[in-house]
C-alpha cells in the first residue's frame, strides 16, 4: 500500500542558501530583501513540484542547544551570521506564516533535531516522509520510508543514494561522523582521518564499537594509536553528530494539512517588499489599482504614421521604444518600434514579423521598412524633439544600424531609477511596480519560455502592439515620476550634464568595439594548451600518479592522504584544495605551485584567450563589450560581454593578452589610467603610516600588502595569486566589504575572508580607525 507523504523542509539551511545565492537585492526604503526573495522562491519550488497535502518546515533557534553545553566548542567556529541576514529572519518567518505552512522550533534543539523527530513519528504511523535540505547530517535518517530531496541540485537521496555517497549505510552515518568529524559544526573526530579513511574503517568494523573490539585488527600503527588516544573524541563526535528524534513536540498531523497560501496576507507581504514578480507567480493580483491601463494603437500604414509623427513633433517628450530578434546590436533585426506622447497612448509601428517558423512569410499589416524609415526620421533624427526611453544606448545603436541616428535624448529612466537608488532593480518591470503599482506585460508573456519560446518578430501583431505600447506609455509615465526625484535628490546636473551625454559616447564606442589581433589570439590559445600538458605532466610525475586536479576529491586524496601535506581547511563537502589553501602550502611540496600554475594557465585559456575568440563578432570581426552606466553602485563604469576591464595583466610574457588589442590602420591607441588613485586618497585622508610610507617609497602597493596579509619577509618573492588576493582586499576594504562578500569574490570560506580582513586592519590600524570614525560621525 503506497503510504501518504509529509513533507518536511529544513527552514534554515533554506534561508541560509538563500542569503549567498542571492546578493545585493533591497526594497525601495533600503531595507535588504535578498534572503527573503531567495527563501520565498525555493519555498514556491517544493510547493510546484511537490504539491504537497501534509507540509512542515522546522527553524533552529537563536538559543544554544544541548549540543552546546555538551561540548563548548560545538559550531564555535562560525562567524556569526550577517547583519542583513539576521534582519530578514523575523520576516522569513512571516512569509512561511502567509504561506499557510506550519512552522516548528524547540528551543535547546537544532532544527534536525525537530525534523528528526517528525520524520521517524510520521514513519511509526504510516507515512512516507521527505525531508528538503541539503544538509548531510540528515542522511542518517535515511530508510526505505524517509528520503531526502534537495531542490537547489533537484536530487533525491535514498538508501542507495547515502551509500554511493559515503560509502556507508545510513544507520552508520553517525558513526562514520564520529571518525571524520565535521568542519562546518567544529566536530572535531579522530585526528587524521579522512571521508575515505573513515568510510573504510565503518565497513570493515561495522561501528564505533567495532572498531574499539576489534582494535588489534588495525595494521596501521599510527592509525591504531591515534584512534586509542582519540575515543573520547570518537564517540562525542558521534554524540554531537545524531540527529535526536524524540524531542518534546505536542502536534497533530492534521496540523500539517496544506491549503495554500492565504492569498491577501501573501500579497501584502509582497507588496510591502516589491515582490512584483511574486505577486504575478502566485497570481496575488488585487483587482483595484489606482493605474489606468492604456489603449495602444498598431500604426500599419504609411499614410496614419505620417500622422502620428506629425502629432508627436508637438509633445512636450516622446518615449521611444525598438523591438530585435536578439539583444546582440551587431546580429539583431529590427522588428518594430514603438512610440508615446501621452499618458495611456501607445503606438507601434511593426515593421519586421514573420510567421511562425517561416521567416520568409511577413505579416500582413505592417509599414514598409523603407518606408517607415524615411517617416520616422524627420522625428527621431531631430534633436528639438526631446525624446526618453529605458535603456536608449541600446535603441541608438539599432537605430543607426537601421539607418537612423536617434538626437535629443532628454531622459532615460533606466539611468534615472540608478541614480536615485543605485541598489534597486532597474529593469522596466521592476521600476514599474516599484513607482507605478503596476506589472507590466512579460516578454516572456507574448513569446512564452524554455524550450518552446519564439522569437518576437514570430508574435502575433496584437500581442506585440499590446506588449511594446505599454513599453512605450510606462517609459513615459515613469519619466514624469523619476524627473521629480532627481531634482528633489539634486541630482539634476549630474544627470543632465554627465549620465545623459555619456550615453551617446558609450553607443558610439559600444558600436564601434574593439580590434584584436585574431590570427595572435589562435595561436596563444594552441601554446596554452601545450603549456597546460606539460605541466599536468609534472604534475602527475609529482604525484606519482595521473591525476584529474579538476576533481577536488582526486586532489585531495594525492595531496592529504599521499603526500600527507597538512590540512589548512575544511569545507562541507571535504578538506579545501582552494587557491589560498596551495598558497599556504607551496612552501612544503613543489606539486602545489605546479597546480597554481596548471589553474593559472587554464584560466588564462578557458576565461580570457578562448572567451575573446569566442566574443570576435562575425560580422564586424571586431569584440563589442556593454560598458554599464547602472550595474556599479559605486558610480563607475563596468564593462561586460566580454569584461574588458578584466583583462589581466601579462605575467608571462608570451601571453601577453593586453598586447593583442590594436588599433585600426593609421589609428594609434592611447592608454590612461589613474595609479591607484582610490587608495591614494585613501593614505592621504587616513594618514596610516604603512599606507603613506608605501606610495612615498614609490613601492608596490599590492605587493605590500600581499608581504602583511601573507607574512612575507621583506625580499620575499610574492607570487601573482598572492598579488592578486591582496589587491582584492586593498580595494574591497574601501567599499566596506564583508567577509562574505571578499569570500565569493575569492572563492574562500568567511572564515578565511573575515582572517584576511581582520590582518589586513591591523597592519593598516590608520585605515581601520578612519573608517570606523566614517561609521560614527
Amino acid at each position: 500500500m503506497t503510504r501518504e507523504k509529509i513533507i518536511i523542509i529544513d527552514g534554515s539551511s533554506y534561508f541560509f542558501r538563500a542569503f549567498f545565492a542571492i546578493q545585493r537585492l533591497s526594497n525601495s526604503k533600503g531595507f535588504p530583501t535578498n534572503a527573503i526573495y531567495g527563501f520565498i522562491n525555493m519555498l514556491a519550488r517544493v510547493l510546484e513540484v511537490e504539491k504537497p497535502t501534509k507540509l512542515a518546515i522546522a527553524f533552529d533557534t537563536a538559543k544554544p542547544t544541548f549540543r552546546k553545553e555538551r561540548y563548548a566548542e560545538y559550531k564555535a567556529n562560525r562567524d556569526k551570521p550577517p547583519e542583513d541576514l539576521v534582519k530578514q529572519i523575523p520576516h522569513i518567518l512571516r512569509s512561511v506564516d502567509c504561506f499557510g505552512i506550519k512552522r516548528f522550533e524547540l528551543e535547546g534543539f537544532e532544527a534536525d533535531d525537530v525534523i528528526g523527530t517528525f520524520a521517524k513519528r510520521g514513519e511509526a504511523d504510516g507515512y512516507h516522509v521527505e525531508i528538503i535540505t541539503g544538509d548531510k547530517d540528515l542522511m542518517q535518517l535515511v530508510n526505505e520510508n524517509i528520503t531526502l530531496y534537495d531542490t537547489m541540485k533537484d536530487k533525491r537521496t535514498d538508501t542507495a543514494g547515502v551509500v554511493e555517497k559515503f560509502g556507508v549505510e545510513p544507520r552508520q552515518i553517525t558513526d562514520f561522523l564520529g571518525l571524520m568529524g565535521d568542519a562546518s559544526d567544529n566536530i572535531p573526530g579522530v585526528n587524521g582521518i579522512g571521508e575515505k579513511t573513515a568510510s573504510e574503517l565503518i565497513r570493515t568494523f561495522g561501528s564505533l564499537e567495532g572498531i574499539y573490539e576489534r582494535i588489534d585488527e588495525i595494521k596501521q600503527a599510527k592509525r591504531k594509536d591515534t584512534l586509542i588516544k582519540e575515543k573520547e573524541f570518537a564517540f562525542l563526535s558521534r554524540e554531537l553528530a545524531t540527529v535526536v528524534c524524540d524531542v518534546p513536540l505536542e502536534f497533530k498531523w492534521d496540523d500539517m494539512n496544506y491549503k495554500g497560501p492565504i492569498a491577501d496576507k501573501l500579497r501584502a507581504f509582497c507588496e510591502e517588499f516589491e515582490f512584483q514578480g511574486l505577486i504575478k507567480r502566485f497570481d496575488l493580483k488585487k483587482e483595484e489599482t489606482t493605474y489606468q491601463k492604456g489603449k495602444y494603437e498598431m500604426i500599419g500604414t504609411a499614410s496614419r504614421l505620417k500622422e502620428i509623427v506629425a502629432e508627436l513633433k508637438k509633445v512636450p517628450i516622446v518615449a521611444v521604444d525598438t523591438e530585435t530578434t536578439s539583444l546582440t546590436i551587431h546580429s539583431a533585426d529590427l522588428v518594430g518600434i514603438s512610440l508615446g506622447g501621452h499618458e495611456g497612448q501607445g503606438y507601434y509601428v511593426p515593421v519586421g514579423h514573420h510567421a511562425l517558423g517561416q521567416p520568409e512569410v511577413r505579416l500582413e499589416g505592417q509599414v514598409d521598412p523603407e518606408e517607415a524609415r524615411e517617416i520616422l526620421k524627420s522625428l527621431l533624427e531631430d534633436p528639438k524633439v526631446p525624446k526618453v526611453g529605458q535603456h536608449l544606448k541600446y535603441d541608438m545603436q539599432i537605430l543607426k544600424r537601421w539607418g537612423i541616428e536617434l538626437k535629443g535624448i532628454a531622459s532615460d529612466t533606466l539611468i534615472a531609477s540608478y541614480l536615485i537608488d543605485p541598489d534597486q532593480p532597474h529593469n522596466l518591470d521592476s521600476i514599474a511596480f516599484r513607482y507605478l503599482g503596476h506589472q507590466n506585460i512579460t516578454f516572456e508573456d507574448v513569446t512564452g519560455s524554455g524550450k518552446t519560446q519564439t522569437s518576437f518578430a514570430e508574435v502575433a501583431l496584437d500581442k506585440a502592439t499590446e506588449y511594446s505600447g505599454e513599453d512605450a506609455d510606462v517609459t513615459l509615465r515613469l519619466h514624469q515620476k523619476l524627473i521629480k526625484d532627481i531634482d528633489a535628490h539634486e541630482l539634476t546636473k549630474l544627470y543632465t550634464e554627465v549620465e545623459l551625454p555619456l550615453i551617446e559616447v558609450l553607443a558610439d564606442m559600444e558600436f564601434r568595439g574593439v580590434l584584436i589581433d585574431e590570427s595572435k589570439l589562435k595561436v596563444m590559445s594552441t601554446s596554452l594548451e601545450k603549456e597546460i600538458d606539460l605541466v599536468q605532466e609534472k604534475i602527475h610525475e609529482l604525484a606519482g600518479e595521473p591525476v584529474n586536479i579538476n576533481s577536488p576529491k582526486q586532489l585531495s586524496n594525492i595531496l592529504f592522504e599521499k603526500l600527507k601535506l597538512p590540512v589548512i581547511r575544511r569545507t562541507k563537502t571535504g578538506i579545501s584544495t582552494d587557491e589560498s589553501v596551495l598558497i599556504a602550502l607551496q612552501d612544503k611540496h613543489p606539486i602545489c605551485g605546479w597546480i597554481l600554475k596548471s589553474r593559472e594557465y587554464g584560466k588564462l585559456k578557458s576565461t580570457y584567450v578562448d572567451g575573446l575568440l569566442g566574443q570576435i563578432h562575425p560580422f564586424t570581426h571586431r569584440v563589442h563589450t556593454s560598458y554599464n552606466q547602472t550595474v556599479a553602485a559605486t558610480g563607475r563604469l563596468s564593462s561586460s560581454n566580454p569584461n574588458l576591464q578584466n583583462i589581466p595583466a601579462a605575467v608571462h610574457a608570451e601571453y601577453d593578452i593586453r598586447a593583442l588589442f590594436i588599433p585600426t590602420e593609421g589609428s594609434s591607441l592611447l592608454s590612461a589610467d589613474y595609479s591607484q588613485v582610490e587608495l591614494r586618497l585613501l593614505a592621504d585622508m587616513s594618514q596610516d603610516p604603512t599606507l603613506l610610507r608605501a606610495f612615498q617609497n614609490d613601492e608596490d602597493i599590492h605587493e605590500v600588502t600581499a608581504r602583511l596579509v601573507f607574512g612575507l619577509a621583506p625580499d620575499e618573492v610574492v607570487n601573482s595569486e598572492s598579488r592578486k588576493i591582496a589587491k582584492t582586499i586593498n580595494f574591497g576594504v574601501i567599499y566596506g566589504q564583508t567577509p562574505y562578500g571578499l569570500a565569493q569574490q575569492l572563492g574562500i570560506s568567511p572564515g578565511e575572508a573575515k582572517a584576511f580582513i581582520d590582518t589586513y586592519f591591523s597592519k593598516y590600524s590608520g585605515i581601520k580607525s578612519f573608517l570606523t570614525s566614517l561609521a560614527t560621525d
